[in-house]
Parts: structure tokens; sequence; C-alpha cells
């Protein structure tokens, strides 16, 4: 982008209409203030490990950035701080127009993040799905552009392992390849476990699914899938995440319908993707070839309309707010994060405040000093001063009763005979959370391989964190030195529940439960790890089980475990309705709604 600064003063509406137009959603409360040199103006989107943001310098520089910060669970591990410095590394020393330029990195106030050149353009996979099918003149564009990114990629020992549509970002001067998350260099080790496979299963290669080996002609593979899509619409072995797929990219031919429609559009194109898409990777074409196959086409100098439209308009946007100055682009700050008031625990804590008593309505004027008119005061002509009104006893007795009902409540929960007793109902005070219940049987045609697994891990790292595991074990009836005392009973492997339950006192009505439904009958999970669109498991069975007692459908699936566009709706509208930020994701705040007895 152009360093030339437009005269300011901008107006702000010209500035929102340009951040509108960047794609970037509005700042969040939970958003920070300033990350390390730069100033957060938007979001670009966010992912398992954390989320990027768009940024201006706060020296008032010109140009934009995005900047990744990475989620506390990940920042606060050493060890991973030392892979996310590797993966900073091996940015660095991508030297190519088709790839972003690494700006820097910090791990600042708590904030682990990494800063990139932000390429005001779309992603290839929203400009299929917004402007449509790329023609055959844009293909051979595209297949010249990313095998020149990929060749630099080669020259300077890297695999990035995680080509697909979403990762390659269109601009108005051509075509870049991003996220070098999960990249290798051939002297340093990947940012994510040793012993895994991660990416997108439609787009990995068929050596990496089958035995982990991934070099550049994995890559050229995974680039030729995602070709495909931008001609198609489809990934060759067919859309979607599951077993199935894997198995048809490990082990079959790409899917003859969608080949058949490459080959009626252009049918060299067809035939050098196909070459590309062999299992044997010995016997796919280089990147260097990739680009002689290309160069013998004519080349468009830019994309087909209306792609090329939106992203003129992106890139004018861009260099407007590229240009203005920190403030006048403070509009877009966060406003300031209050942090909320810790809720109280029956029979912990303080006592209640004893509210003041209200004032005593104002008298007459004429009784100012005295009794009304015509009293004895009045009679001899002399103000009368009122006396002090003692303090009525109704106060001593209502302190003498909340001492009370502490005392009888610390002892219910504390008694040794190991049950937990729910506080008096006179309290008025929040139940407590419940804590973590053997999770029902896992959905259909979800088998859980390890404890990670059903512990629901959404492909991070870790799966929930360690503060939900020691939150839990602090939580838990049926673990020693938990709720339930020294030492509570098993569960059994069937998914009964054994916890002990309070049996009601004789005044109180023991056909009403002693807490909501959505307590008492949601039992998969009890941290607070996020939980958002996609993910599968404890989690979003829990989150789907007390949606449904509260009264929120959904879907038709009901709760089976995974959070798809219902379940999103159902989040959408709960926190809609108890006043919280409306992202359809299910934090902290949102859980601690969720289980909220009120």
């Amino acid at each position: 982008m152009s360093d030339q600064r437009p005269t300011p003063p901008f107006s702000a509406a010209s500035v929102d209409a340009a951040l509108e137009q960047t794609g970037a959603a509005p700042l969040r409360p939970a958003d920070p203030a300033r990350i390390g040199p730069y100033l957060p103006l938007g979001l670009l989107g966010s992912g398992g490990m954390g989320r990027v943001h768009l940024a201006r310098p706060a020296d008032d520089s010109p140009g934009l950035a995005a900047v990744k910060v990475i989620r506390p669970e990940y920042a606060e591990d050493t060890e991973f701080r030392r892979r996310f410095g590797r993966e900073a590394s091996v940015h660095a020393r991508v030297r190519t127009p088709h790839a972003p330029r690494l700006l820097g990195t910090g791990f600042d106030d708590q904030l682990l993040w990494m800063a990139t050149e932000y390429l005001p353009g779309l992603s290839l996979a929203d400009a299929i799905r917004d402007c449509g099918k790329l023609g055959p003149s844009g293909m051979w564009r595209l297949v010249a552009e990313l095998g020149r990114a990929l060749a630099a990629l080669a020259d300077a020992g890297i695999v990035h392992r995680d080509l697909k549509p979403s990762n390659v970002i269109l601009s108005a001067t051509g075509a870049h390849v991003i996220d070098f998350g999960i990249s290798q260099a051939a002297d340093s080790s990947a940012i994510t476990t040793s012993g895994t496979r991660v990416g997108t299963p439609a787009f990995m290669a068929p050596e990496y699914l089958r035995d982990g080996r991934c070099d550049t002609a994995s890559d050229v593979f995974s680039l030729a899938g995602t070709l495909v899509y931008a001609a198609t619409g489809h990934a060759p072995f067919g859309d979607g995440t599951g077993v199935d797929v894997m198995h048809r990219v490990a082990f079959e031919e790409p899917r003859a319908e969608v080949m058949a429609e490459l080959a009626a559009a252009d049918p060299s194109l067809a035939a050098l993707l196909s070459a590309c898409l062999a299992k044997d990777s010995a016997l796919r074409p280089g990147p260097r070839q990739l680009i002689g196959a290309a160069e013998a086409h004519a080349l468009p100098a830019s994309w087909q309309e209306p792609l090329h439209g939106r992203l003129l308009a992106r890139q004018q946007a861009c260099r407007l707010l590229g240009s203005a100055s920190a403030e006048q682009t403070g509009r877009f700050r966060p406003p300031e994060r209050r942090p909320p008031a810790p809720a109280p625990v029956p029979g912990f804590g303080p006592p209640p405040s004893v509210p003041a008593p209200a004032p005593a309505p104002a008298p007459f004027p004429a009784g100012r000093y005295g009794p009304p008119a015509g009293g004895a005061g009045a009679a001899a002509g002399r103000p009368v001063p009122r006396r002090r009104r003692r303090p009525a006893p109704y106060l001593a007795a209502v302190a003498g009763l909340t001492v009370c009902a502490l005392a009888v409540g610390a002892f219910l929960l504390t008694r040794p005979d190991g049950t937990v007793s729910a506080p008096p109902a006179a309290t008025g005070s929040t139940t407590p959370e419940v804590g973590e219940q053997s999770p029902l049987p896992a959905p259909s045609g979800h088998v859980p391989s390890s404890p990670s697994d059903r512990d629901e891990d959404d492909g991070d790292t870790g799966g929930r964190t360690g503060g939900d595991r020691e939150a839990e074990a602090e939580r838990s009836p049926d673990r020693p030195g938990g709720a339930g005392g020294s030492g509570g009973a098993e569960q059994p492997s069937d998914g009964t529940d054994t916890t002990p339950t309070r049996r009601p006192a004789p005044s109180e009505d023991a056909g009403e439960p002693t807490t909501p439904a959505w307590i008492s009958g949601c039992r998969h999970y009890s941290g607070t790890a996020i939980t958002r669109y996609g993910d599968k498991g404890s989690r979003v069975l829990q989150v789907q089980c007390m949606l449904t007692k509260r009264g929120y459908s959904v879907g038709g699936a009901g709760v089976d475990g995974e959070f798809g566009d219902d379940t999103r709706a159902a989040v959408r509208l709960f926190q809609s309705d108890r006043g919280l930020a409306v992202d359809g994701e299910v934090g902290p705040n949102t859980w601690r709604a969720l289980r909220r007895t009120s």
C-alpha cells in the first residue's frame, strides 16, 4: 500500500464505513485496548489458538497489521511460547510478495502476539462463495502466483502443511498464502504437539494422513485440492472433516463428477491438477513446473468481476484506515472492562448487610420543631426539640436471625455424614455450580479413544484448561478432598449417578427439586473452557442440556453433542435475553449465566 497520507481530518462516517468495508467485526469489551505497539481496530477472525485483530501502529505510522493474540491458557505455557517463537522464526524466513511480511512478535502484559502485514483482500473461500467460481484465465493466474509462493517456501526449506482455501488471500495485487501456524522447517519442530495430525482433512496429503510424513510435494497436493475448489466450488475428495473424507484422500481417487466439471471448463488444467493429486508423491510436479505450465497461458492483469470490484473497494478502505491517525480511529477502542462482582457463596463470607431503615417522611412545616400545631410547645411560643429515637427492637431481631441462619448453613455444609445440604431458601443467594459428574455415554457414532477425547478436545492442545481441571477437583463431590468430604463414592461405569443428595427437611415440600432442572439434570461437564461452533463432546452436551431445560430449542437433533447452527442460534438468543455479548460462543460469562439458579 502507498505511504501517501490523505489530508486529515476524516469524517467519523467515512472512518466507520472504511472499517466495515474491511470485513472486520467490532471490538468487544473483552478485547485488549493495546497489543504491543499496535491499537486494535476490529476483529478479523478467531480460531482454536487465539484471535486475529485488525490493528494500526500506535505511533501513527501508516499501514495496517493483522495481529494474532494467543489464548491465555496457551500463552502462559513456557513450552508453547518456545514453539511460538519457532513459528515466528519460520515465518521470518519467507521472502515473497505472495505471503505477508512478519512485522514483529512479543509477550507484553500477559498477551502473546504476532503481527504480520495486513493484506486487503478476501480469502479464496469467501471469494468463491460471494463472487462465484474462477474462470480459466483466473485459474491459470492463481496457479502461477501460488506456485511462486510454494517455490519461495521450498527455497527457504519450509513446508506449510495447511494449504486450503481459507489460507489463500486474493487481493487486487495478486494471490497470497497466509497462516504459518503449523508450518515446519527442516531444522525445527511444528508449533503443534508432536505426533498429531493437524489441518483440514479434505485438503491434507495422503502420505501425511497415513504416515505423518510431509514435504513440498505434500504442499503441492494440498494446493491442487485448493485449486480444484476454486474452479468447481468443491474439494476433489468431497467436503467435510470426518473419517470417511480422510479415507478417500488417503486411498481413493478424486470424485469423478468434480474432475469432470473441471475438465469441461479447461482440459489442460484438469490434467495438471490430476497429476498433482497423485497418491505417489514422486509423481507430482514441483512448484516450478506449475509456474511454467501457467506461464504458457495468457494471464489476466486483474481478477474477474464482481471479485475485482470488491477487492478494489477493500483496498481503498484499508488505505484510508491506514492513513488515519490513532486519535481518529480511537472510536473503535473497546469500552473499559469492569470485572464482575463475585457471586456470594451461601454459608461463607461476611453476613449480608442489613438495609438501613427508610427515612421518615418529612413532617408538615408547622410541626418542624415539635408536635403538630396546637401542641404544648406551640402554645408556649417556643420551638420544642424532637427527641432522638432509639433503634427499633426489630433491627436487633433481624441481625440475630441472620447470624443464626448463617450458623445453621455452615453446619449443614460441613456436617460429617458426607452429604451436601443446600442453604436455606431464605438467604436469597445463588446456588454454587454443580461439580463434574460422570458424562453420559458418548453420542451414537462417537467412541472416545482417550481421556482427552472424552474431555472434548476440539483440536486445541490439551482440550480443557488446567484451571478447569483444578476447579473440578475442588468442586466434585465424588473426588477425595472435594465438596463431598474426604472421599465420595465412585461413579459406576454405566453412567448412573450415585452422588449423595440431601433429604428435604420436614418443613420442606419433598416434591420440589432442590436445584433447577438445568443444574440437577445436566451433568456432562463443569468447566468453563470456551465452547463454539463446530465443537463436539461433553462441553456441547452440557450447553445443549442446559439450554433445553431452560426452554431454548437446539434443533430437531436435540442434545446430540454437536455445536451446529441450531445450537449457535439458541446460544445467541439466550445471550440476548440475558444482556450478554451476542457472539454465539459459550465463554466464561455465558457459562455462569447458564448455571445460575434464577
